[in-house]
């Protein structure tokens, strides 16, 4: 019986990736424009939010989700970051700096309506009375309706050994803008 009420209560503490896009500074837009091919900075702007901001450049942050973990060239803070959505499953990001290609990648994600997931993992172990392990990692990417792109990384890690729990709950929001084809 105890087993059955932390297993839900465990499943009921999972985040749904709908609730986590509500908490950019904008509402998320419908994808469309914004993912075909469009100029965004390099470097996030500020947010004046309750989550960590944690000031990765957008080239540092989409590369971490790549298949392939070859090494990339530098990229500066004046670059700028093109993102094509080219499926529903595969988004293009290539840098360019003064109207040149330094390089590019392609990463796996799933489109959600207005939203892209980056990652998504959850893991439970569960040992009845004794044991009982989750752990959570979400990243959404959403083009918002202030012509910025979002970014949202959510991570959970709860921990159950007999009657003592603890948790450690992290997140980081960044947001970056939309450049002008003229900048």
């Amino acid at each position: 019986m105890i087993c059955y009420i932390l297993l839900l209560t465990a499943s009921a503490s999972c985040t749904s990736t709908r609730k986590l896009s509500k908490k950019f500074s904008e509402q998320p837009a419908v994808i469309k424009a914004q993912l075909s091919g469009t100029a965004y900075s390099n470097r996030p702007e500020e947010l004046k939010t309750r989550y960590t901001i944690a000031h990765n450049s957008l080239w540092d942050k989409l590369a971490a989700y790549r298949l392939e973990k070859d090494t990339l060239p530098p990229v500066s803070g004046e670059a700028i970051i093109r993102l094509s959505l080219v499926t529903d499953t595969r988004l293009n990001v290539e840098a360019y700096q003064q109207q040149q290609l330094i390089a590019g990648f392609a990463i796996p994600v799933r489109k959600r309506g207005k939203y892209l997931i980056l990652e998504k993992k959850r893991t439970m172990i569960p040992i009845p009375v004794i044991y009982f392990d989750v752990k959570e990692a979400i990243t959404i990417l959403a083009p918002l309706k202030n012509n910025r792109i979002g970014i949202h990384r959510y991570s959970d890690h709860t921990l159950w050994i007999l009657f003592f729990g603890a948790s450690n709950t992290g997140r980081s929001i960044e947001e970056y803008s939309q450049l002008n084809e003229t900048e």
